[in-house]
Formats: C-alpha cells, sequence, structure tokens
C-alpha cells in the first residue's frame, strides 16, 4: 500500500470497523478484484477468519461477492457509498440500542420503585442532624451555614466562642458582612454581662452593627442558638463537665423546630433592649466610675 495504511486504519477503527475489517478493505480498494486465498495472503489473515470477516464486511455492505467460474472474487464498494453504509448502520444500531436501554429503564423503575418507596417510610430519624466537636470543624460548618442563607440569620450569642483566636474572627466577620451585603438580615442578641467580660465582642458588635446588623442585649439567654432561613437550627452547646470550654455543635435541618426555635428567638427579641441603648449605658457607668 503506498497510502499511510496506519493513519487510514485508525480512522476506520473510529467509525466501528474492526482490525481485520480496516486492513482487508484497504487492501481491496488496491485492485479491481480479489480472491478469497488473495486477501488472505496480502492482509496476513488466518485462513480459518478470512471468510467470516469477509461475511462480516458483506453485512455492512462495504464489498460485494460474485463468482468467476468456480472461483468467488471480491470487490470493494466504492468508499463514499460504503463509508455512508457504515454512519446508517451505526445509526440504527445506536436507536436500537436506546429502545432497548428504555425498555430495561421502564422495567427496572416499575420493579425498584416499590422497593424506594417501602425503605422511604423506613427512614433514619437522625438523617438531619450532624454533630461537630472540633473547633476547626465548627468554624468551617459556622462560615458554610453563613454562605448559604440566604434571607435571614438569627442568633443567640453567649460564650463560650469558637472565635477565641483573631484569624477565625477576622473570617466570621467578613462572611456575615457578605451577607448583610447579599441583603439578608442579622439579628443578633446577646447577653450582658459577655459585652462587659469581652472587650473583643464590643467591638465586634459596633462593627457588625455599622455593616447592618440589627443587635439587642439580654440580661440572660438559656442558650446558644443560629437559625438560618428559617430552615436549619444550630445549637453550639458548651460542655457541662468541670471547667472546660470546648463544644459540641449539634445541625439540625428540620423546618419544624426551627419554626420552633424561632419563636422562642422572636419572644426574646421583643423583651431585649437595642445595643447602643445599652452600649451608651456601659459608657455612661464606665466615665462614673473614672
Amino acid at each position: 500500500m503506498s497510502f499511510d495504511s496506519v493513519n487510514l486504519i485508525r480512522k476506520l477503527l473510529d467509525l466501528g470497523l474492526t482490525e481485520r475489517e480496516a486492513k482487508l478493505y484497504l487492501t481491496l480498494l488496491g485492485k479491481k478484484t480479489f480472491t478469497a486465498l488473495e486477501l488472505q495472503q496480502i492482509a496476513k489473515i488466518p485462513r480459518t477468519k478470512i471468510y467470516e470477516v469477509l461475511q462480516k464486511m458483506m453485512d455492512r455492505g462495504i464489498c460485494t461477492q460474485r463468482s468467476l467460474g468456480k472461483k468467488k472474487i471480491y470487490e470493494a464498494v466504492e468508499p463514499a457509498v460504503a463509508l455512508e453504509r457504515i454512519i446508517k448502520k451505526s445509526e440504527a444500531e445506536f436507536l436500537e440500542s436506546i429502545e432497548n436501554k428504555k425498555e430495561i429503564v421502564g422495567s427496572l423503575v416499575k420493579t425498584l420503585i416499590p422497593i424506594y418507596d417501602e425503605n422511604k417510610e423506613n427512614f433514619n430519624p437522625l438523617e438531619f442532624i450532624e454533630i461537630f466537636k472540633s473547633k476547626d470543624q465548627i468554624q468551617k460548618k459556622y462560615i458554610q451555614m453563613l454562605q448559604n442563607t440566604t434571607k435571614e440569620l438569627l442568633t443567640f450569642n453567649k460564650g463560650p466562642y469558637v472565635c477565641d483566636n483573631p484569624g477565625r474572627l477576622d473570617e466570621q466577620q467578613t462572611h456575615e458582612a457578605d451577607l448583610l451585603k447579599r441583603g439578608g438580615v442579622c439579628r443578633n442578641i446577646y447577653e450582658l454581662h459577655e459585652l462587659v467580660k469581652h472587650e473583643w465582642l464590643m467591638d465586634y458588635i459596633k462593627e457588625q452593627v455599622r455593616h447592618g446588623q440589627e443587635a439587642k442585649v439580654i440580661d440572660y439567654l438559656p442558650i446558644k442558638m443560629i437559625i438560618s432561613d428559617s430552615e436549619i437550627v444550630s445549637f453550639p452547646l458548651p460542655q457541662t463537665i468541670g471547667h472546660s470550654t470546648d463544644i459540641t455543635l449539634v445541625f439540625i435541618k428540620h423546618n419544624q423546630l426551627a419554626t420552633a426555635s424561632k419563636m422562642l428567638f422572636n419572644y426574646l427579641w421583643d423583651q431585649a433592649r437595642d445595643f447602643n441603648e445599652v452600649l451608651n449605658e456601659i459608657n455612661l457607668t464606665s466615665f462614673a466610675n473614672n
């Protein structure tokens, strides 16, 4: 063969021909007619396989067979016609395959839906609860909650705190500010003694109020709590043993629990005082003591 047979064979393989079919077709293009023995010797295909390959090529419509006396001779079908037949056959096989798969899917759906429906009734009640223990995990989950909140974040804010270093605090401030810039609402209730106890907390609240956070102060909060979009409730629960400052975060996606928690939040929000009002009182008391 004077042409680039390797490249041509590769392209014919891409069309779906086998390597033996591709070699035989290129060989057939070399002259008008061949006997099976001639093709077997030139293409170096085992004699036991030559007739099988030729039959498949005739089925594809890319070569023909006719008798010349007692001999059977083979010819290549003109390339434009042969290659068009390959494409059409591939299309037909593909469509047939799709139809077969549709039938299988239909059968599987009928079989699998009852299994799914039966098992759905037996759900695990803890599937909607996640628990995190390390401060790094809790920080990551809180940041994720801030990023996913689209409308409203409500917080009972009291210690102990995960943001016990400047890096975590800055990260929280940045993402809370982003939520406010997106048009979200942040309403936080703080315990009064926490403002006096933590100077950094006072600075943090002033900064977030400037960004748009609504802040109020109350004498006592029953629990540390965060509610996102009236769908998710997070309870960062401090350890009750000894003097540990470790926190366990319980993250629950449950609309009814979120609704009940929001009712508690709104009840205490109505009782709490505006942050700026309390801040003025603290400043006046500090000034008087000095």
